[in-house]
């Protein structure tokens, strides 16, 4: 979400949110970032941010509180992770306690059940990418690498999309049969319009903010599990101007 930077969507993300909050099957995760957290050792304008950093932390509690019970668990972003850097503490895990939703660290495999269908999902804030979008599908797919999934969820580097699934072959010896196993990743996109700020002066192109639900099926057919994913991403037209009205109460605990 980058709350507290100006290139931060709160009109685009309080959309997201309520889409989660009116989906009776809805269910979301936490994967970091939902402060800007710039910090006198890190990248960014410190004196651009709108909003100090516990403002930010109160924003994002504020924001989440209508969706927290369909958070199902939250992990570390690399924003987030500057605070802990210089101060020991962590912004992602006091944040995730705040909500009362579990923090699992760095990366996550979590087991999602639908029906009598049950996926395996991996989850990680992203590694560092370069500009072009190839050079950001590269390292998303670098978890390809080791990470044997059904769901692969990265962020990070602002795009959104599902990469092509990867078809995985594999022998049952058991039963004598070749299996085929579909492996799907997405790239989670974020809340950060990038055609000003630290984009704009390093010119990198633009990325607008987009965010993305994934749509797990879960059925049984013939007596047995059947699987299927879908996705559906959600764009910003970029027609309006940013706009944030930022609401917090400094009596929250």
């Amino acid at each position: 979400m980058h709350i507290g930077a100006a290139q931060c969507d709160m009109k685009f993300i309080r959309e997201h949110i309520k889409r989660i909050k009116n989906d009776p099957n809805g269910r979301a995760i936490y994967l970091g970032d939902g402060g800007e957290c710039v910090t006198k050792l890190s990248k960014g304008g410190i004196y651009e941010q709108l909003l100090s950093p516990q403002q930010q932390h109160d924003v994002c509690v504020e924001e989440l509180e209508p969706i927290k019970d369909k958070l199902l668990f939250g992990i570390r972003g690399n924003h987030g992770h500057r605070i802990y850097k210089e101060t020991g503490l962590s912004f992602d895990k006091n944040l995730c306690h705040r909500l009362g939703i579990p923090y699992l660290g760095v990366s996550a495999f979590a087991n999602i059940t639908v029906n009598r269908s049950s996926y395996d999902v991996f989850c990680h804030h992203g590694a560092d990418s370069g500009v072009a979008i190839q050079s950001k599908v590269t390292k998303a797919e670098t978890f390809k690498q080791f990470v044997d999934a059904d769901v692969l969820i990265t962020a990070h580097s602002h795009a959104c999309m599902e990469v092509p699934p990867a078809a995985l072959l594999s022998c049952d010896n058991t039963n004598r049969r070749i299996a085929t196993k579909l492996r799907y990743q997405y790239i989670a996109g974020c809340g950060y319009d990038s055609r000003t700020g630290y984009a704009e002066e390093k010119a990198y192109p633009p990325i607008l903010p987009a965010y993305l639900s994934i749509q797990l099926d879960g059925r049984v057919i013939d007596g047995r599990a059947s699987y299927s994913q879908q996705s559906r991403i959600y764009r910003s037209d970029g027609q309006h101007e940013l706009k944030h009205d930022y609401i917090f109460r400094e009596s929250q605990s």
